[in-house]
């Protein structure tokens, strides 16, 4: 490859704004609230639709990752955290609804730390091992488990019944087989800008 066309190749990777992919993480984190108004019935357990779009929030947060580094995906999880709960609120009060805090607050709390902790796992995995796609789902799976966890209880005012973790439990399946197709998309090729520089400077 000569010099002109790594050149080129460089800026096609780098040609979409990173708040391009903070705006897609925001929309996909506001339609999971919204999915969450629905229900949906598989057997016994109750869930609701935002099951379909909870995975699709870790693997566009992984695209950041790899395309403009740690600390951009840890700025857009907390702009996305709070453009999400400023459309709670507006949603509540034009709809004439009374703002109920409590599930709010544990929409917003699961999502940012679960977003962490999926973010710090993966930010690891990609740079120090050559891209194994089981520890990536392994990270997806533990980070949804906290997710649905914390959200759950305090949906249901930290109250657990045999409903709650049948539910659960039934989510987090759905949510892994979801994630099993997404990590095939996930491949280990752009490395975070931060680190091109770097290696830029390396070489010259």
């Amino acid at each position: 490859m000569t010099k002109g066309s790594a050149r080129k190749e460089v800026i096609k990777q780098e040609e979409i704004p990173s708040w391009i992919y903070i705006l897609l993480l925001t929309a996909v984190a506001i339609l999971g609230w919204v999915l969450g108004k629905f229900d949906l019935q598989i057997g016994k357990a109750t869930l609701t639709l935002a099951v379909f779009a909870y995975p699709f929030r870790y693997f566009i947060a992984n695209i950041i990752t790899k395309k403009y580094g740690y600390k951009e995906t840890m700025n857009g999880i907390s702009y996305s955290a709070c453009l999400m709960l400023l459309f709670m609120i507006v949603a509540s009060l034009l709809g004439q609804h009374d703002i109920d805090y409590v599930p709010v607050t544990g929409e917003v709390f699961a999502y940012l730390a679960s977003q962490m902790i999926n973010l710090t796992i993966y930010y690891y995995l990609y740079m120090n091992t050559e891209g194994n796609k089981l520890p990536i789902l392994a990270t997806y799976i533990f980070a949804m488990l906290v997710d649905n966890l914390i959200s759950m209880l305090f949906i249901s005012r930290m109250t657990m019944v045999d409903a709650f973790w049948r539910t659960y439990f039934v989510t987090i399946l759905i949510e892994t087989m979801i994630s099993i197709i997404l990590i095939n998309y996930d491949e280990k090729k752009v490395l975070p800008v931060a680190n091109k520089r770097r290696k830029r400077k390396v070489r010259k």
